[in-house]
């Protein structure tokens, strides 16, 4: 087989990437190792994020948070696309601009909070400090034992069993071949291109896209490239469907904790707790300390939610860096071979990132500001 662009992939960023570029009539092959958006872009938990994550903030401290602020004008980017994507694409994406709310039970937390939109504040960030009772007007869902927080008006949440398959669907549309089942087995860089060998023989090209997310580094690898993505498991837990409570996305200052309720009544309660893997078949496992420490404190935020049935937990892998920062362009010494990363929150950014990758390798001036982040030997 042959083609333009061979993009390696079969998540938000991949499907995306090959949306913006078949759109523009490049011609395109998207190869997935098992099934489309199976993975991180499937299993997260819909979170569309626009702020400094706290826990992290706190971890890393500010020199960290300064480092990472640049990152955040691509995400108030990433957020203005996510607002035309249903239009684009033809297709219900569940997505809806609530907001999200970060709340303190303390008063140490909430100097926590405020040291933090400081620096976010420098970067352009929307958010608002609010006292208790701005609390209580705003979300009196949350619990009366927390003493403020922060709301940022520019975050919410859509359904990721929806939005891959809808740029797959149209960059289908657009002529781009989806090979699903096929894993790359290595890539040989030949004159002006690659031949990257797979399950299911070999493809050239002329150009790569390596969105492979957490398996990045191993594809990098492939072309010399030492890249600093690695694979996370983390997992993210449901409820029964309940009546409308939680009105926006949630966090706590105290802990990791993502919020939300769906359109449909349940309830997602993550943040990034990890999950486990067997040591005997090497899959990913529920672990159930995190699960029962996430569990209580989505509950000490919102009362409510104590008598919720929990449905189920699942485990999944995320890309991540150690910085946070993506891992965007062509790498310098590989000519063609482009990297398409955003760790951590790519169902927040992939899309934006993939439009900023389409538009570089189709030789124009990206129409997002961005900063190429290429970490690599």
């Amino acid at each position: 087989m042959d083609t333009d662009v061979l993009v390696i992939g079969g998540g938000i960023s991949g499907c995306s990437l090959a949306y913006f570029l078949a759109k523009e009539g490049v011609e395109i092959i998207l190869l997935e190792k098992s099934g489309l958006n199976s993975q991180a872009s499937g299993a997260n938990s819909g979170s569309i994020h626009g702020q400094i994550p706290h826990d992290v903030f706190l971890e890393k401290g500010e020199d960290w948070a300064l480092g990472f602020g640049p990152t955040l004008g691509f995400m108030a980017e990433s957020v203005t696309l996510w607002k035309a994507m249903e239009e684009m694409l033809g297709a219900d994406l569940e997505f809806r601009l609530t907001g999200g709310l970060l709340v303190a039970g303390s008063d140490g937390e909430m100097q926590e909070v405020r040291r933090k939109i400081g620096i976010e504040r420098k970067f352009g960030i929307q958010v608002e400090v609010l006292d208790k009772k701005d609390l209580q007007q705003i979300a009196p869902y949350i619990s009366e034992n927390m003493v403020g927080g922060a709301f940022y008006p520019e975050e919410g949440k859509a359904n990721p069993l929806l939005v891959t398959p809808a740029f797959a669907n149209q960059a289908e549309r657009y002529g781009v071949k989806i090979i699903r089942q096929t894993e790359v087995e290595s890539i040989a860089i030949e004159g002006r291109g690659f031949t990257a060998n797979t399950t299911k023989g070999a493809i050239t090209c002329r150009r790569i896209g390596n969105c492979a997310g957490a398996d990045a580094a191993r594809i990098g690898a492939m072309v010399g490239l030492k890249l600093a993505v690695r694979g996370h498991p983390i997992q993210v837990s449901v409820t029964e469907p309940i009546a409308p409570v939680v009105e926006h996305l949630v966090y706590s200052a105290s802990d990791r904790l993502t919020l939300k309720q769906t359109r449909h009544g349940s309830c997602i309660i993550g943040g990034g707790w990890p999950s486990g893997i067997d040591p005997v078949t090497g899959r990913l496992k529920v672990e159930s300390d995190s699960m029962m420490r996430n569990l209580q404190i989505a509950i000490q935020t919102v009362p409510r939610l104590r008598h919720a049935q929990l449905v189920r937990t699942w485990p999944a892998v995320v890309n991540g860096t150690e910085n946070w920062r993506p891992i965007l362009g062509e790498a310098s010494n590989v000519k063609g071979f482009v990297m398409n990363v955003f760790p951590w929150m790519g169902f927040t950014a992939g899309p934006a990132s993939s439009r900023v990758i389409a538009d570089l390798m189709l030789g124009r001036r990206p129409s997002t500001a961005f900063e190429v982040f290429l970490e690599m030997d």
